[in-house]
Order: C-alpha cells, then structure tokens, then sequence
C-alpha cells in the first residue's frame, strides 16, 4: 500500500468516530488552482446546520497515484463519494453579505451597489 492511503486511512479512522444521529460522506476536490487531488470527511449532526469537513489527504496531479489512493479509500470504506472540480464551482444564488454562523458579525459588503 502506498504511503498516501496509508496517511489517508489513518486520518479516515481518527476522524470517522461513528457517532450516533451523525451522517458522514467523503468528497474528494479535484484542485486546478493548486494542482492537487483533495480528500475532506465531511460530518454533520443530524437537525444541525454546522458540518465539520476534516482534511485527511491533498496529493499532487498524478492520475496514477489518484486512482490507488481512490482504490484504496474504497476497499477501506463504502461511505459514499462526492466529487468537486473547481473548474465547475457553483454560485449560490446570491451574494452573501452577512453570514453569523461562518464567524462573520458584521456585513461582507465592501463595494457600494451601482446604481
């Protein structure tokens, strides 16, 4: 096994703490403005809104070295995964400009609307 989804699955399993009432799921960022692979689990308390998103991997552009880590994450887990690219980011509709649950207290707004 590579030393990549070794260092993955270990922090897999220091992560994934099988908690009651919680959901996880994987998601894998394929980074073009880093140029890298990125590997997130992602926890969240069921009738919550907060979601935890633990780190566990980010591995250079390498397809080859990619597709083992990835084959090796899914003999290890059937959790399911969900693929990001950042060249198809999506918008949320519209601009937040006043967010108090990601540590924002006042307004994001920084330009004056154009009248």
């Amino acid at each position: 096994m590579l030393k990549e989804s070794k260092t993955l699955l270990a922090n897999f399993d220091q992560y994934f703490l099988r908690r009651y009432q919680w959901r996880y799921h994987l998601m894998i960022v394929d980074n073009h403005l880093f140029d890298c692979y990125t590997f997130f689990l992602q926890a969240q308390r069921a009738n919550e809104k907060l979601l935890h998103s633990y780190d566990l991997l980010e591995i250079p552009r390498d397809e080859a070295l990619y597709q083992q880590v990835l084959a090796d994450l899914q003999v290890h887990t059937k959790l399911s995964i969900e693929f990001r690219n950042t060249h198809h980011l999506v918008h949320p509709g519209t601009n937040i400009v006043h967010d108090l649950e990601h540590g924002h207290g006042r307004s994001t707004k920084y330009h004056r609307e154009q009248s």
